[in-house]
């Protein structure tokens, strides 16, 4: 059995740990953190945290308490982006702010990163603390720089590798590397893993942003073309574009104007995606962030750990939502 479905264990201790987490002596608290925490995900966050712990033979209960913080501080994110971009679902559910007000998530998300904190807190490792408190500084920047830059169809492909990095990759590398710490590798392992995950974010982020153009909502959980519809240009777009004509261009930016894409815009979009090869040039930028994150587990030897790293990479590369 391969190491991801393996540790099914320890990802059932930590969806135990996440909701103990979010106890609150406010019942709202508690009420819209496992609404989030409840609506799904990966938690590949958790597994990049728990995998490399265990490449240093770290299998104890501080592993499950690093994860739970790293997953808190993402979601605590999504509640946040979902009241900036005043979504009405996440991942093919009601999100939190449509059940309850912009102002109550907001503070949610607050509340949920004061418990991730907490839970570091708790590990006593002032170097973890450290690393996650830095990750999740270059979140809000990220967030900040996106934000600056919505509608601008100018935006450079070094522009939107900052934002993904900053809003991705930090997080992952953080939870390798806080991982590793765990584990008591060398700082050459312990630098090794941090590269992997941060390699491995940027490729997911990629891949995410194919998916939002490619995918169904039936699949997806979100309508399709989300991003152009919130005037975020992403990679594929900014590939195609650089191709586009003064007529393409301006259909986008009228798009972007609106606020809103049609199912016929929207077909007329990925048309374009496909003829300008936004698309697969995304895919296969993305597939040499991967390959390139795998190369620094050639410092490792082989083991179920550094194959499971391996194979999740993979799934990454060829997941449909």
């Amino acid at each position: 059995m391969d190491l991801l479905d393996s540790i099914r264990s320890r990802m059932e201790e930590l969806e135990r740990e996440l909701i103990g987490r979010l106890k609150s002596r406010v019942p709202v608290a508690f009420e819209i953190g496992s609404h989030i925490m409840n609506s799904g995900g990966k938690r590949i966050r958790p597994h990049l945290a728990i995998i490399s712990a265990r490449m240093g033979g770290y299998t104890g209960p501080d592993a499950v308490k690093l994860s739970g913080a790293i997953e808190c501080i993402h979601t605590a994110t999504l509640l946040h982006d979902d009241v900036v971009d005043k979504a009405d679902t996440r991942r093919g559910q009601p999100s939190a702010n449509s059940l309850w007000s912009n102002e109550m998530c907001v503070l949610g998300g607050d509340f949920i990163l004061a418990k991730a904190f907490s839970a570091l807190t708790s590990i006593g490792n002032i170097r973890i603390l450290e690393i996650i408190s830095r990750a999740t500084e270059r979140l809000s920047e990220g967030e900040l720089f996106q934000m600056m830059n919505i509608g601008n169809m100018d935006i450079t492909e070094e522009d939107y590798i900052r934002i993904i990095t900053d809003k991705t990759a930090v997080l992952m590398e953080a939870a390798c590397r806080g991982g590793a710490i765990l584990g008591g590798l060398g700082q050459d392992q312990e630098d090794a893993l941090a590269a992997f995950g941060f390699g491995l974010g940027i490729a997911f982020q990629m891949t995410d942003d194919v998916i939002d153009y490619r995918s169904e909502k039936a699949t997806m959980g979100k309508e399709p073309g989300k991003d152009i519809a919130e005037g975020k240009l992403t990679l594929p777009l900014i590939n195609a574009l650089k191709k586009s004509n003064d007529m393409e261009r301006e259909r986008i930016s009228q798009i972007i104007r609106d606020k809103r894409v049609s199912a016929e815009e929207l077909l007329w979009i990925k048309g374009l995606l496909e003829r300008q090869g936004g698309i697969q040039e995304t895919l296969e930028k993305s597939r040499s962030y991967l390959n390139d994150a795998v190369k620094h587990l050639a410092l490792f030897s082989d083991s179920e750990e550094k194959a499971a790293l391996k194979r999740l990479a993979e799934r990454i590369l060829h997941r449909t939502y």
